[in-house]
């Protein structure tokens, strides 16, 4: 049974930019990777810049509301998306592929099976 995985797409200072020659054809592969036989319909999306971001901490029955960017953020989403692969080694082989893993940083996380996380 294949697994799902949240994928995480963050900057990163000291990575190159977005170099259109080299990222293009990575991200096409990538699409028609996913849209493939094996694959699986595109459903990552970009996200706001941080300065529409918002924190949101509930404490002792009173909400508190910040606006960002937040300066302990180093990094920013660029984007999220849901990924399925036979396991995490085959998730990071698929990553490893996408122009993010080039411009900036590719974290993948691993769905639990159920909400308990049993």
């Amino acid at each position: 049974m294949r697994q799902q995985f949240l994928v995480l797409h963050v900057t990163d200072e000291r990575a190159p930019g977005w170099d259109d020659a080299i990222d293009r054809p990575l991200m096409d592969a990538w699409l028609d990777h996913r849209r493939g036989p094996d694959g699986w319909e595109p459903n990552g999306f970009r996200v706001g810049d941080p300065a529409t971001a918002r924190e949101i901490v509930l404490r002792d029955d009173t909400v508190s509301v910040t606006d960002g960017p937040f300066p302990e953020f180093k990094e920013w989403f660029m984007g999220v998306e849901w990924i399925e692969a036979d396991d995490m080694d085959q998730a990071v082989e698929l990553l490893a592929k996408h122009p993010t893993a080039r411009i900036g940083r590719v974290m993948v996380i691993p769905a639990l099976e159920d909400p308990e996380g049993k």
